[in-house]
């Protein structure tokens, strides 16, 4: 049974052909993704993803995000810590922004997820723009006459 489990959660990470490898014979992007099946071959009902993607290229990164992605919506719930906001997928309902250490704000991800929340928590004029249900985030310049949000 276990096997079969570990098979299973190794096709879901899409690790199937890494199965017989050593993980320091695999790329960064190849080990997080065994790792990540070694975590749902016990069918958790909640993973805790600590800056996954950390060292991963444009690529890598996103293929790790779009299996994340489908587990959130078919398996578990998902906790992700992050820095990059453009990792903030639909299917996270709710964010908590840290400041310091503290909670500075938490709630619906619409309502964290805005130009004026985020400039008042990076102490930095922001824009923010959204599109199919994906965020992102840039520094807004002297230059800029859009308004925040558009």
């Amino acid at each position: 049974e276990m096997r079969s489990r570990a098979a299973r959660a190794l096709e879901g990470a899409g690790a199937t052909h890494l199965a017989a490898r050593r993980l320091d014979e695999m790329s960064s992007g190849e080990a997080r993704r065994v790792l990540l099946a070694r975590a749902l071959v016990t069918q958790p009902r909640a993973l805790v993803l600590d800056e996954p993607t950390t060292g991963l290229d444009l690529a890598a990164r996103h293929g790790f995000m779009e299996r994340i992605r489908a587990i959130a919506r078919e398996q578990a719930t998902i906790i992700l810590i992050t820095h990059h906001i453009d990792e903030i997928f639909p299917e996270i309902g709710r964010v908590v922004l840290l400041r310091a250490g503290r909670i500075a704000a938490e709630g619906p991800t619409g309502e964290m997820m805005t130009s004026e929340r985020l400039t008042d928590l990076f102490g930095l004029a922001v824009e923010v723009q959204q599109a199919h249900g994906s965020y992102s985030a840039r520094p807004r310049t002297p230059h800029d006459t859009r308004a925040p949000g558009a």
